[in-house]
C-alpha cells in the first residue's frame, strides 16, 4: 500500500531524530524542494546538511497531531532541537513528493494556569464535512479580531466564556483571553494572513506582523466545535533579519 503524505512527513521526523539524512529526505523532490526555515540552506542538500549537523546534539521530534489539506500537511510536534521544544511544520507535496517546507518553533514551558500544555488536547481531526466552513469562519475571526483589531467582536466567535487555551502562562476563558489581548497588542501588530489550512475541526493560520517593531510570524491552530472556536494552540516567533537567513525564500 502506498504511503500517505502524513506518513511521509513522519519519515522526515524519523530521519531527523535518527540523524539519517537519507531517510529524512527520502520523499523530497531533489529538483524542486524549497526551504523556508531561515536557519536552513535551500534545497534537499540544505536539509541533509541540517540533519548531519543535528547528529552532534540532542535532536528529536515527535508529531503530536497532523492533518492534510489538499497538497499540504500540517504537523504539530514536540521534541528538542536547538533549544526549541514545540514545533509547527508545513509541507507541500507535488506528485507524491515534498516540494516545499515551512517550520516554526518555540521554547517549551510548564503547564499554564489552567493546567494545559502547549501540545495536549485532541489529536485527531473530526467533522471532515465542515472543513471549508470552518476555514472560512476562522479566517473571518482572525481578520476581524487580529488583523483589523475589532476586539469587541470577539464574543460572537465563541460559546460564552468557553475557550481552552494552550499558551504558557494563561488561563482558559474568553474573558481572560480578551484581557490578555489588550495587553499584548500594545507592542504587537498582525498585518497579514499568509496561510490558512485545515481539516475537519482543525484550522491552522500563519500570519505576518511585528513584535516591538521587529518582524514576527504568528502561528495559530484552532479547533472549532459547534461552529465556534473551542480551543487554540500557538505562539509568535521572531523572524531573524535577512542577512542571517541561509536561504532567500523568506519564512512565509
Amino acid at each position: 500500500m502506498a504511503m500517505s503524505a502524513i506518513e511521509k512527513v513522519f519519515s522526515v521526523f524519523e530521519g531527523v531524530t535518527s540523524s539519517d539524512p537519507d531517510l529524512a529526505t527520502k520523499y523530497m523532490n531533489e529538483a524542486r524542494f524549497v526551504e523556508h526555515a531561515p536557519a536552513l540552506a535551500d534545497g534537499v542538500e540544505g536539509f541533509r546538511e541540517y540533519v548531519r549537523q543535528a547528529a552532534s546534539g540532542d535532536h528529536r521530534i515527535q508529531s503530536v497531531r497532523a492533518f492534510q489539506d489538499g497538497a499540504y500537511v500540517v504537523a504539530h510536534s514536540e521534541g528538542a532541537i536547538k533549544g526549541q521544544s514545540v514545533f509547527f511544520d508545513v509541507f507541500r507535496f507535488e506528485d507524491g513528493l515534498i516540494v516545499e517546507h515551512w517550520s516554526f518553533s518555540a521554547p517549551g514551558a510548564a503547564p499554564n494556569m489552567s493546567g494545559h500544555t502547549q501540545t495536549d488536547g485532541p489529536v485527531v481531526a473530526s467533522g471532515f464535512e465542515n472543513t471549508e466552513k470552518n476555514k472560512t469562519f476562522v479566517k473571518d475571526y482572525y481578520e476581524t479580531v487580529h488583523v483589523s483589531g475589532r476586539h469587541d467582536d470577539i464574543p460572537k466567535y465563541f460559546h460564552g466564556d468557553a475557550c481552552i487555551r494552550h499558551e504558557p502562562g494563561v488561563r482558559d476563558g474568553v474573558g481572560a483571553f480578551m484581557n490578555d489581548l489588550e495587553r499584548l497588542v500594545r507592542n504587537r501588530t498582525i498585518d497579514e494572513i499568509k496561510l490558512v489550512l485545515g481539516q475537519g475541526d482543525f484550522v491552522f493560520i500563519v500570519a505576518a506582523g511585528t513584535v516591538n517593531e521587529e518582524p514576527c510570524a504568528y502561528i495559530d491552530l484552532y479547533r472549532v466545535e459547534d461552529a465556534k472556536i473551542a480551543e487554540r494552540w500557538g505562539f509568535p516567533q521572531q523572524i531573524p533579519p535577512p542577512p542571517a537567513w541561509r536561504n532567500s525564500n523568506g519564512p512565509f
